[in-house]
């Protein structure tokens, strides 16, 4: 358990502008957005690793079974000049006549096809820029078919092109489709899974910035400060779960602080109540071990003052354990989960807001080791 070293304010005092907390020679202040993502990226380690894991590894595995898939090019061109001015219209023109249905009949008739995406999936047209000769693509997943498809969907397309011999001008079948190679697939071999690693790293980061954005996790000091409006004790680290054995050193520190107000009941919560439950049973373990010691205590009627028992820490549950007799002084003390959302953590503090002085201290937790049993003698 870790506590910082700030202040705690009394009753009487006002909550101070900016609060720091001190770790070893360091002075925390502000909200520190690259440890807000560092947390982040603890918190959500697994959320990154899940994206590294599904781009470079799953993502290049699927694509690598992809079946193997053929492509045959079949070439046609004009037989004599254009009638046109310039080649501009021309791919235009080319894509109009391609796609107005006849060559993707022609296609499916020939391969027995009868539903499915033939245009672009089986057969495309590629019309470049500038460029007379017109490509009929093909792909199938044999070398035969994709020959076929290529030849067919190319003499169809030249039938088509001659209702527009006299504008443009008469096309023929200048190069038919011979062979077919095979398309290399996107994903294979180490450079894909190191890139897709390397995008899952930039996803999963991506993602966690985003999450942290939406959530507004209170991470620091200062963030915990300006979304309570009180006063921040520090950081204490407490384990998850079972019986612990509590550092006293650490503790002690805590409830000398507390020791500086005058008041005589300490109320704990937290979101959690069995965190609330073991602080307290620790710190009044703690404060019935401390000797007696001069501390500030409000004159009553008819009294001097005098010196102050050490304060009952509680751990409140119920609406009626919060009530304390009218001359008796209380303390909150709230426990803040270290990754809890400002819109949480105000919500906390508004539901504890009971009039009397409140501290704010962050928790971070840890596994820890259950507290060993003795050895039975005999």
């Amino acid at each position: 358990m870790r506590v910082t070293d700030t202040p705690v304010r009394s009753q009487g005092d006002h909550v101070p502008s900016t609060v720091g907390a001190v770790k070893g020679d360091r002075l925390e202040t502000g909200s520190d957005v690259f440890a807000t993502l560092t947390w982040g990226l603890r918190r959500y380690v697994v959320l990154v690793l899940a994206m590294m894991l599904a781009l470079g590894v799953l993502v290049p595995l699927l694509l690598s079974q992809r079946a193997d898939v053929y492509q045959a090019t079949a070439q046609v061109g004009p037989h004599t000049k254009l009638q046109l001015s310039n080649a501009d219209p021309l791919p235009r023109i080319a894509e109009s006549v391609f796609n107005n249905g006849a060559v993707e009949v022609a296609v499916r008739k020939q391969i027995g096809q009868p539903k499915g995406n033939i245009i672009p999936s089986k057969v495309r047209l590629i019309a470049a820029q500038d460029n007379l000769v017109l490509e009929v693509q093909a792909h199938a997943s044999t070398p035969e078919q994709a020959i076929l498809i290529a030849n067919t969907a190319a003499e169809t397309f030249v039938i088509e092109l001659g209702d527009y011999d006299a504008s443009v001008a008469p096309f023929i079948l200048t190069h038919q489709a011979t062979f077919a190679k095979k398309v290399p697939k996107i994903a294979g071999g180490y450079a894909s899974v190191a890139l897709g690693l390397v995008a899952g790293l930039l996803a999963g980061v991506a993602l966690v910035g985003l999450v942290l954005v939406i959530r507004r996790p209170v991470v620091e000091i200062s963030t915990a400060r300006d979304v309570t409006g009180s006063p921040v004790i520090g950081r204490i680290r407490l384990p998850r779960r079972g019986p612990q054995d509590s550092e006293d050193r650490a503790i002690g520190l805590l409830c000398r602080r507390l020791l500086t107000t005058s008041a005589s009941t300490i109320h704990v919560a937290a979101p959690h109540h069995a965190q609330a439950e073991q602080l307290a049973a620790v710190m009044n373990e703690v404060f019935g071990r401390m000797p007696p010691m001069p501390r500030p205590i409000p004159k009553r009627p008819g009294t001097n003052g005098g010196v102050a028992p050490m304060p009952k820490v509680m751990a409140p549950e119920k609406a009626d354990d919060w009530i304390c007799a009218p001359d008796d002084k209380a303390y909150t003390l709230l426990l803040a989960p270290q990754g809890i959302s400002t819109r949480s953590l105000r919500l906390f503090a508004e539901a504890h807001d009971t009039g009397a002085p409140t501290g704010i201290v962050l928790v971070t937790t840890h596994r820890g080791h259950a507290k060993p049993k003795p050895a039975v003698k005999g």
